[in-house]
């Protein structure tokens, strides 16, 4: 597996049984091991992934194998991972900068003009790419096909293996990855479905311990924690080729010799090969005894609702070292039905929040201003709207950011000393129902779109502003999702504290209006949602009249200013996504908008973390009524909860970057596309209109940009942009 640390030895242990053995049962699955499973799955293998930044094809392979579970009459409870266990941020910092040697070298072969070689070093560097990310599309698939899911406290292995120790009703057995052995579960572990031939193949917990000498339970689970795990690395010595060249194939093997030549002793086993660890990692043993202590007191959910710690009653005191600050139980439900996601609350629980490794692994002057210094204040007023409703002892603890490209990089968070608070700002949005729809038909809607526009009317923005401090009666699907776009599009300075639109409030709204004028007056979400994104950008100065000609991959043909204004395009054609047949992406690549993507994506997981943290605080504080089955329409109808990969941008650069302008005709330049897709993009499924798309997107940037007076911008290059568009109809 690409992202999990799997033995070689326990896969081949693993027995295969007959599919209609688990026919008309409920088995619960460690969503993120299924997930990882797909990526493999010869239907959905997507080699390309570092190198897109997303998939093209895994919204129609999740729908084909949820299918399969129907066909089969097998019901799956997925259980996805929450927060981060102690360890897990560096183990998975570590790993992915690993990755980054061989898509490094991918990038060399692809450059060279080796594209297959470049194919096959970039498969094996899938582990870059945050499985997380892919957690909306398939809550929205199992929403829809009314399937129940959970979103664990922390790690997904606790929750099944608790539904194992009690033999929940709930599931008839449980399907995850091999670290899932190393909590108390009864016996067998599902390891893989095979639907074609009808068989699933499974490990004997018990068999295994009978393989390795009869081990006791303590010995197993320490071998498996010295293999490693999602949150400790291996010890040091496997990583000595010399002594262990099989790698991390049979580390298990090796490590129940070594407790076997250390007294079963993992502090002698440290002893022993002190050498190594004094070399590689000096606090491997105090990381090993945190992870011990977090497998066993681990945290679950239990079959009455409420957040247990397995053996409480034998908890140390120090046990905030290895399992974190305790959050409030209603933070945990927000999260278990899918809310809000696990990011925030695991910058809390730790105390830390790390920027992890980007895709393209190319560290610039503009990324680290921007990780460093420009989203800084939206993570402090992230954490200023969580942090005051929980425990005040955790208010007094500082919150540290850490980066992946400089160690000794470090930043306290000020989240307490904010004037004003953002709670204040958001405190002043009481907007009723019955008031909205005195001005606006349901029909008028967005989101983004009614936010932004309805207050362009005095006489609603003035009905808005809360008249009193006690805020209840933000009850509906589309209630909660306005105000808290209401809250977002303030905090974030396009609606003032009057709740009137801002200059870049206003410039906004005619992008939104002009957008919609292209579509025929009807609502495209994922552009208006791209619209906003891309105004964030051009705020922190990542989108318009900065050429990155050194950037690879930059337009070759040209003047000047045609290649700048394809690159602006083609950066913003990689908000949009391209329609795309159920098929991995087969086409160019283009490492100079991946790097763009990067700073797409910071801005974008930013700002999702702070609507998210409105979105809490509302039900936090009473605001909105907290029973309810509508928390995963709410948080995927929310801005920013999905990321599109940027095929589209590259196809749109490596289209026009051959065409010559007013020169064809538009009939010519739709022939030139037909001959265009399959060498380039075979799979594309309507090209040209997705240009068309495009086009209009960034006339409706242009359209926002020139309406600006007193706020300085490169006017001249969206105006630019929108000519060379304009240049090319379709």
């Amino acid at each position: 597996m690409r992202l999990l640390v799997e033995d070689s030895w326990i896969n081949d242990c693993a027995i295969d049984h007959s599919l209609s053995d688990i026919e008309d049962c409920a088995i619960a699955i460690d969503a993120t091991y299924w997930l990882i499973q797909l990526l493999d799955d010869e239907g959905a293998e997507e080699p390309l992934l570092p190198a897109l930044g997303g998939l093209a094809n895994i919204e129609t392979q999740i729908g084909l194998q949820l299918q399969h579970f129907e066909d089969n009459k097998i019901i799956p409870l997925f259980v996805f991972d929450g927060q981060a266990l102690v360890g897990q941020d560096e183990v998975a910092l570590k790993r992915s900068t690993a990755t980054h040697k061989a898509t490094d070298e991918a990038w060399t072969l692809y450059a060279k003009g080796l594209p297959v070689e470049a194919v096959d070093t970039f498969r094996p560097s899938n582990g870059a790419c945050n499985v997380r990310n892919l957690y909306p599309a398939l809550q929205r698939h199992l929403k829809a096909r009314d399937l129940h899911f959970l979103v664990a406290p922390y790690n997904a292995c606790a929750q099944l293996a608790y539904f194992e120790m009690v033999d929940s009703d709930q599931c008839a057995g449980v399907m995850g990855p091999q670290e899932l052995l190393a909590y108390p579960i009864r016996d067998s572990v599902i390891r893989k479905i095979n639907w074609e031939r009808q068989r699933i193949s499974a490990v004997s917990k018990n068999q295994l311990k009978r393989s390795l000498g009869g081990v006791s339970e303590a010995m197993f689970v320490d071998a498996l924690l010295m293999a490693g795990t999602s949150f400790l690395e291996p010890f040091p010595p496997f990583s000595d080729a010399t002594t262990y060249p099989r790698g991390s194939e049979t580390r298990i093997c090796d490590a129940v010799n070594i407790l076997r030549t250390s007294d079963k002793s993992v502090a002698n086993a440290c002893a022993a090969f002190s050498d190594h660890l004094q070399s590689q990692d000096a606090e491997w043993l105090s990381k090993y005894r945190m992870a011990r202590m977090a497998v066993h007191h681990f945290i679950h959910i239990t079959e009455d609702g409420e957040v247990r710690v397995n053996e409480y009653d034998k908890l140390t005191q120090d046990n905030h070292q290895y399992l974190g600050l305790q959050l409030p139980a209603e933070l945990f439900h927000y999260l278990n039905t899918g809310l809000i996601g696990p990011r925030n609350l695991s910058c809390i629980t730790h105390g830390q929040f790390m920027i992890q490794p980007t895709l393209d692994s190319m560290i610039t002057d503009e990324y680290k201003k921007l990780v460093t210094e420009e989203i800084v204040p939206i993570r402090e007023q992230t954490l200023g709207l969580i942090i005051p409703r929980v425990h005040r002892g955790i208010g007094h603890k500082a919150v540290t950011m850490r980066a992946w490209f400089d160690p000794k990089f470090t930043h306290n968070i000020n989240h307490s000393n904010l004037s004003p608070p953002p709670s204040q700002k958001v405190g002043t949005w009481d907007v009723k129902e019955k008031d909205l729809r005195a001005h606006f038909p349901p029909e008028y809607n967005g989101p983004i779109f009614l936010e932004i526009t309805s207050l362009l009317n005095d006489e609603f923005a003035a009905k808005t502003i809360a008249k009193t401090k006690n805020i209840t009666g933000i009850d509906s699907t589309d209630m909660v999702i306005s105000v808290t776009i209401w809250r977002f599009l303030h905090l974030r300075g396009y609606i003032n504290d009057q709740h009137r639109v801002t200059e870049w409030g206003r410039a906004l709204a005619l992008a939104l209006f002009a957008i919609r004028d292209s579509n025929g007056d009807q609502p495209s979400p994922k552009s208006e949602e791209a619209i906003l994104l891309a105004f964030e950008l051009i705020r922190h100065g990542l989108l318009g009249g900065k050429p990155r000609t050194s950037a690879v991959g930059y337009p070759r043909k040209g003047t000047d200013e045609e290649k700048a204004s394809l690159a602006l395009v083609s950066e913003c054609a990689s908000l949009l996504r391209l329609s795309h047949q159920e098929y991995g992406y087969t086409g160019p690549l283009n490492r100079g908008l991946l790097a763009f993507r990067a700073l797409s994506s910071t801005v974008r997981q930013a700002d999702r973390d702070l609507i998210e943290a409105i979105l809490a605080s509302m039900f936090m504080y009473g605001q909105s009524k907290r029973d309810r089955s509508d928390q995963v329409e709410i948080s995927t109808t929310l801005p920013f909860s999905d990321e599109p990969d940027i095929s589209l941008g590259i196809a749109v650069r490596t289209f026009f970057d051959d065409d010559e302008g007013a020169k064809p005709s538009k009939e010519q330049r739709l022939a030139s596309i037909e001959e265009f897709v399959p060498v380039y993009a075979p799979f594309a499924q309507d090209l040209a209109q997705d240009f068309r798309t495009v086009a209009a997107f960034i006339g409706a940037i242009n359209t926002g940009i020139q309406s600006l007076e007193e706020i300085k911008v490169d006017k001249t290059a969206w105006s630019r942009a929108q000519a060379y568009m304009d240049a090319r109809p379709l």
